[in-house]
């Protein structure tokens, strides 16, 4: 009497299975989903690019501060995510307002959600080269009478800077600023500690030929992932008194207070928008950003549905796709504001790349990353005229020059043939060499007013030295002494040619930690490295036991 219950209980709960699965298999078409936020009505912000954004999960509102579009602001506004409507809070103020921030754009922000503060630091200003380490928190409660209220500027306080990496995550209780450019690329950082009000150093910063530390760069894209830990991905990192990629490709984590490298796989880019993903620890999300340069010869470009996820625990990244919820997605965009929000992650504003010009749209991305489709493949999606240079250079010095160095040292015995093959590889090396410091000039934004270009450019100019020099040689008479003049020139010749051989090798090396070389690139330059001085010792040994025995 029981079993038809039994049955119709089994086929309710069977239908309740598949509907179950259906609908997630529907929504998995959809896994991660770009949808347009629509303001109801009221005003809206003027569009920018460079803004501070920082969501209040007390309210479920945006706090949105400055950047630079038609001009530069320093107005407030605040967005509602629950009636969707614009609030301005100040408009635009003159920079000699007291007790109010000064126009500004490429500002770290955040939101203190212990006190409910709305926090912005550093960014450039009106007038040439005007930058800010200033602090200010902004409270509808305080006395002041705009509610902003600038914070103590005491302990290790940071250089003035923009276009810098850091933020404030919801449950932090420092605001972290890290690199970034004024005069000259930055590699510190350091933290704001809310409790104490005072800057507090993190990380002193590193030098530009580091392996296992972020080098010098700024126009960052970057967020934090948890209380403690900024990430930031590219950027540039030539100029200002500093070398390397411009975009750059590489990601760095601050974990456990030391940086880590994350593993390479979106497109090379810098003004691009990040923020860590509100649902899965140790996450982040990247979008938009440029990846054209004049340094740039070849980069796989994103997809226009891609976002690329990065798990700082395993330092992998993904690229996954994510489609329109009425099939549109948002324009691709540079400079724009990124943050994680209780649904998933806001984009706001931003400058087209499309040529649209400025924007000041609000779309929201969510889904489960897990179940989204891949649009491609991790690894190397780039190549700079910088890289070109390199390749030129390991040649030219690293190989023919050294080679024709070589021969006129361990086969002189073998006249006149190692004479006419050492003239032709050092005439042949300098011009490579040549080629390879007019394919760097692309990409260069400023004098080569570090290490690695100086050294560079006396090279240069030693070794189209050395082939005047040898072509003006004084003439060697067989069976008579020579002359002072070829004495001296045979010392300068020989010696001043081994020294600027050892200098280029040593060069060679610090660019290819400068232009953050893939690993196997590094490796092929060692072994090539390795190789001479052991050819070199073995041929020296050799020489010097043929000439005892001859005596």
């Amino acid at each position: 009497m029981q079993r038809p219950a039994t049955m119709c209980l089994f086929h309710v709960f069977a239908l309740a299975v598949v509907v179950a699965l259906v609908g997630r298999f529907e929504g998995s078409s959809a896994q991660l989903t770009w949808t347009q936020i629509e303001p109801r009505s009221g005003s809206t912000p003027p569009p920018r690019s460079n803004m501070a954004l920082a969501y209040d999960s007390n309210n479920d509102r945006l706090f949105m501060f400055g950047g630079d579009g038609d001009q530069l602001y320093n107005d407030l506004w605040t967005f509602d995510l629950r009636t969707r409507l614009w609030n301005e809070i100040h408009g635009p103020q003159a920079d000699s307002v007291a007790g109010y921030p000064k126009q500004r754009f490429s500002i770290i922000s955040g939101f203190y959600t212990q006190t409910g503060q709305f926090l912005i630091s550093t960014g450039e200003g009106n007038g040439k080269r005007v930058f800010f380490d200033d602090i200010w928190a902004f409270d509808p409660s305080f006395t002041s009478g705009t509610g902003w209220r600038e914070l103590p500027s005491r302990g290790s306080v940071p250089e003035k800077r923009y276009g810098a990496a850091g933020g404030l995550h919801m449950n932090g209780t420092s605001l972290y600023i890290s690199h970034g450019f004024s005069n000259r690329r930055f590699s510190d950082t350091v933290r704001y500690d809310l409790l104490r009000e005072e800057w507090v150093s993190v990380f002193d910063g590193v030098g530009k030929y580091s392996a296992t530390e972020p080098h010098p760069r700024c126009l960052v894209g970057h967020a934090m992932v948890s209380a403690d830990e900024p990430i930031f991905f590219g950027g540039c990192l030539s100029g200002g008194f500093s070398g390397g990629p411009c975009p750059g490709a590489d990601s760095w984590a601050l974990r456990n207070g030391k940086w880590a490298r994350m593993d390479d796989c979106a497109s090379a880019r810098q003004y691009s928008g990040m923020a860590d993903w509100p649902f899965v620890a140790d996450t982040a999300v990247l979008f938009g950003g440029i990846e054209t340069d004049r340094s740039v010869i070849m980069n796989e470009k994103a997809k226009d549905n891609e976002v690329d996820f990065v798990n700082t625990a395993t330092g992998k990244w993904r690229r996954l796709a994510a489609s329109g919820a009425n099939g549109s997605l948002p324009d691709l965009r540079r400079s724009h504001g990124m943050v994680a929000v209780s649904d998933g992650v806001i984009i706001y504003g931003g400058a087209s790349t499309t040529g649209r010009g400025s924007l000041n749209d609000l779309w929201l991305l969510t889904g489960d990353p897990d179940m989204a489709g891949e649009v491609g493949s991790c690894g190397p999606r780039w190549f700079l005229f910088m890289h070109l240079h390199g390749f030129f250079m390991i040649i030219s010095w690293g190989i023919v020059l050294t080679a024709g160095v070589f021969i006129a040292r361990y086969f002189r015995h073998k006249d006149p043939l190692w004479f006419k093959i050492h003239r032709g590889l050092q005439i042949t090396g300098a011009c490579l060499s040549l080629l390879g410091i007019i394919l760097v000039f692309p990409g260069t934004r400023a004098l080569p007013n570090f290490a690695h270009g100086v050294i560079g450019i006396l090279i240069l100019i030693f070794s189209i030295q050395q082939i005047i020099n040898g072509l003006l040689r004084p003439h060697k008479e067989k069976g008579v002494d020579p002359p002072k003049k070829r004495v001296y020139w045979e010392y300068w010749h020989l010696w001043g040619g081994r020294l600027f051989i050892l200098l280029a090798l040593i060069n060679i090396t610090l660019g290819v930690y400068l232009i953050i070389a893939p690993v196997a690139v590094i490796a092929i330059w060692f072994i090539i490295f390795v190789l001479w001085i052991v050819a070199f010792i073995i041929f020296e040994i050799r020489m010097r036991m043929a000439s005892d025995k001859s005596e």
